[in-house]
């Protein structure tokens, strides 16, 4: 096991440390300082969610790494390294945290949670974010149809069974990384769309870096309103949108018509379907299309509007979505 501690942040790690050590937890301004260590703190959800984290300047963080990890930090921020299956390490590493966040990769995300779940209920830690981060395995079609969704249940289950508690971040597909890789049925590049069923469905998108803020918002909130989400998800949005809505939007960007573009409206029914017949032949990219479409079809799952009403009370604002397409334009037509 190693433990590196790297000089704090000035102004803002040591005030929120000496605060942590004479008042328990810290409170400013309607927010709550915590001890949080991250699993996953360099890639694109727990990255984000540390930068914020830090950006508040009341949290004590540790970035929990395997032994051969090359990621580095910012200053502030407690590493510790070792191996995931050394259960005695991450007790360890865990002991002592308000709160672990689980942000590992979507390969990672069947197996890789269970040490690091029973390790932290192990230590005492009262919260654990599990590795979500996407779609809701609410009552649906959609859960019905996604074993990812019913394995996410599963993993809730059993951080209750250990005796600690889950809150989970749903935010479904992330608009500008799927964007970027083709994952909306529209491809920029070439000018083609795939609008399913006509593309009038309007279902729920977050930004990538909006996941990472509204989590920190919510790790940041006092205890009696954290205690509302104990066992219970947190519902992020950037956008509540169409296929069509995509396309427009992207046409500004672009300054194209539906002239310049193929367009197709293709059943969605029928594209599941081949999707989920090539999946079985071991085409993991046709499961994802499965998933996506699955989300834009209505009645399926993909609208969850109407329980994403607490994002100003995390801090988050009404976000542009021209504003975010022409970036991921700019990203796409740049390469």
């Amino acid at each position: 096991m190693n433990e590196k501690h790297e000089a704090p942040l000035e102004g803002v790690h040591c005030e929120a440390s000496r605060c942590l050590g004479l008042q328990g937890h810290y409170k400013m301004s309607g927010q709550q300082g915590r001890k949080i260590a991250i699993v996953g703190a360099s890639g694109n959800v727990g990255g984000g969610t540390l930068k914020a984290l830090l950006a508040k300047g009341i949290h004590t963080i540790t970035a929990v790494t395997r032994t051969e990890s090359t990621a580095t930090f910012p200053e502030g921020v407690i590493v510790k390294k070792g191996s995931y299956e050394d259960e005695s390490f991450l007790v360890s590493a865990f002991q002592g945290q308000d709160v672990v966040q689980l942000a590992l990769g979507f390969s990672s995300y069947a197996t890789g949670q269970e040490p690091l779940i029973r390790a932290a209920a192990k230590a005492g830690v009262e919260w654990i974010l599990p590795t979500e981060y996407g779609s809701a395995p609410d009552p649906s079609k959609l859960l019905d149809s996604s074993p990812i969704l019913q394995g996410k249940i599963q993993i809730r289950k059993l951080i209750e069974e250990l005796g600690s508690n889950w809150i989970a971040i749903v935010n479904n597909p992330w608009y500008d990384w799927s964007m970027g890789a083709g994952f909306w049925g529209i491809d920029i590049k070439n000018r083609t769309a795939k609008l399913y069923d006509g593309g009038k469905t309007k279902f729920i998108t977050t930004n990538i870096g909006t996941t990472g803020k509204g989590t920190a918002g919510v790790l940041s909130l006092p205890d009696a309103e954290l205690e509302k989400y104990r066992n219970k998800p947190f519902y992020l949005k950037s956008f509540y949108i169409s296929q069509r809505d995509m396309l427009d939007s992207i046409q500004r960007a672009t300054g194209t018509t539906d002239k310049d573009w193929k367009i197709e409206e293709p059943d969605a029914a029928t594209v599941v379907a081949q999707a989920e017949e090539a999946a079985k032949k071991g085409d993991h990219v046709a499961g994802l299309i499965s998933f996506y479409v699955n989300h834009m079809r209505a009645g399926w799952g993909g609208d969850y509007n109407d329980k994403a009403t607490d994002l100003t009370k995390i801090g988050l604002e009404a976000e542009d979505l021209d504003e975010t397409t022409k970036r991921v334009v700019k990203e796409i037509e740049g390469q």
